[in-house]
This record gives C-alpha cells, sequence and structure tokens, in this order.
C-alpha cells in the first residue's frame, strides 16, 4: 500500500514534463489525481491511460488556469468525481509559462509576454488556491511549484523571476491561511530540469553540458526529482513543514 492511499490529489500542468511525473509519483502511491492541461489533451489522455494500466487512478481536465470562469469549471469537474467538499488532500501548482523562445529580457521583453507569464505563473496558482480552499481537508498539502529564477538576478528573463518570486510571497501567505487546519504549504524550486519547457535554451550549443558542469551535483535535473521532493513534502512524516521555499536544483544556488 502506498503512502497516499485514499488520498485524492489535484495537479495543474500535469500533462507533461515536471507535471507528468509528478502526476505519477503520487498516483503510484495511491493517490486518485486529477491532471489539469491547457493544450496538450493527447499527452493528456495517454498518461491517463498509463496510470490506469499501472493499477492507478488519475483523470484529466481541460482549463485556463489564469481564467476565474474555467477554474470554476475545473472544480466542479473535481468535485464531480471527488464527492461534496472537502474532498481534496493535495494541491500542487505547477502549470506555468517561460519565454518559449522569445526575447525575454529586462532590455526588450514585451509586454504581452510579460502580462501572459505573470496571468499563468502568478494569477492562476492564486486563483486555483483561492477555489481550492474551501475543498481542502484538514492536513492536507499545498505545492507550489517555482523555480530557482525566483532567488536570483536573470535580467534575460527578469518578467519570468518576477513571476517566480511572487508565487514565493503566495506560498508564505497561503501556509499562514491554512495553517490552523494542519495543512502544509511549501514551495518547490527546481533549477535547470530536461524538459521541453526549456527547448530553447537547450538548443544552444554547450547549454546543457554548461548546466551540469555549474551544479555541483554534475548534473542536470530530471522531472522525477522534482517529483520526488514534492512526494517528500506530502508524507505525514513532513506535516511540520510549512512556508518554505525548497530548492531542488543539485546545490546550484549554493
Amino acid at each position: 500500500m502506498g503512502c497516499l492511499e485514499g488520498k485524492t490529489a489535484l495537479v495543474t500542468g500535469g500533462a507533461r514534463g515536471i507535471g507528468a511525473a509528478i502526476v505519477r509519483r503520487l498516483a503510484a502511491e495511491g493517490a486518485h489525481v486529477a491532471l489539469v492541461y491547457r493544450g496538450a489533451a493527447a499527452a493528456a489522455q495517454a498518461l491517463v491511460a498509463e496510470v490506469t494500466a499501472a493499477g492507478g487512478k488519475a483523470f484529466a481536465i481541460q482549463a485556463d488556469v489564469s481564467d476565474s470562469a474555467r477554474i470554476a469549471e475545473l472544480f466542479a469537474a473535481c468535485d464531480a468525481v471527488f464527492g461534496a467538499a472537502p474532498n481534496l488532500d493535495i494541491l500542487v501548482n505547477n502549470a506555468g509559462i517561460g519565454s518559449d523562445g522569445q526575447d525575454a529580457s529586462l532590455r526588450s521583453g514585451s509586454e504581452d509576454l510579460f502580462d501572459r507569464m505573470m496571468a499563468v505563473n502568478a494569477k492562476g496558482p492564486y486563483l486555483v488556491t483561492q477555489a481550492a480552499l474551501p475543498r481542502l481537508r484538514a492536513n492536507g498539502r499545498v505545492v507550489n511549484i517555482g523555480s530557482i529564477s525566483g532567488k536570483v538576478a536573470q535580467p534575460f528573463a527578469a518578467g519570468y523571476a518576477m513571476t517566480k518570486r511572487a508565487l514565493q510571497s503566495l506560498t508564505f501567505s497561503t501556509a499562514q491561511q491554512v495553517a490552523r487546519q494542519g495543512i502544509t504549504c511549501n514551495l518547490i524550486a527546481p533549477g535547470a530540469v530536461a524538459t521541453d519547457f526549456i527547448a530553447a535554451l537547450r538548443e544552444r550549443p554547450g547549454f546543457d553540458e554548461g548546466n551540469a558542469k555549474a551544479t555541483p551535483m554534475g548534473r542536470m535535473g530530471q522531472p522525477d526529482d522534482i517529483a520526488g521532493a514534492v512526494l517528500m513534502l506530502c508524507r505525514e512524516e513532513a506535516r511540520w513543514v510549512t512556508g518554505n521555499v525548497i530548492e531542488a536544483a543539485g546545490g546550484l544556488a549554493i
């Protein structure tokens, strides 16, 4: 029996990359997982089929987390499966966007790109968490997926870094909001992880090698490295850990 047997979980941005790894890990430990996707329908359905074939429980919901109306529909779909509120044990705010190869520098980044990153990366977790509050059961878990970018100076991606700093602030506020219910809220801050999210960066000659060399542990992160950190926070043993930014970056920020 897994350590999350009988628990329910919702993972935004759960169809690919880090999100998909989190869905697999939580489901493997017994959680019934709702994975939220925006555009990757085929990947989402394939992941549900994979989890089900492995003996787990998962279902997919399409939603734009920056739109409050779509979030209301998202939670209505969860309620239909999980039952009457409170019905949620684990919320993972993982959905996020980067520059997708566009110029995101402080010197030349566009207002439109900045607004879209703020909408998905900061407004989205705020709205999703707000909607989740009445559904969270006592002793539940909220885990936000941020970035090491929220800590270090990044003039080449200043707007993105701002969104991840904002997510740290939301983490601290949420931790205090839910503490009396025994619910914890923490943020995992990954370094560079080998996913499509940073595909444009990885196309640059020597990026992977340079990142591995700069990382004390000598390699880039993998999606399952982050999923393992999420699971650590979701276990019963982490019940006294809250309001923290936990760097999962192989020592990159040391």
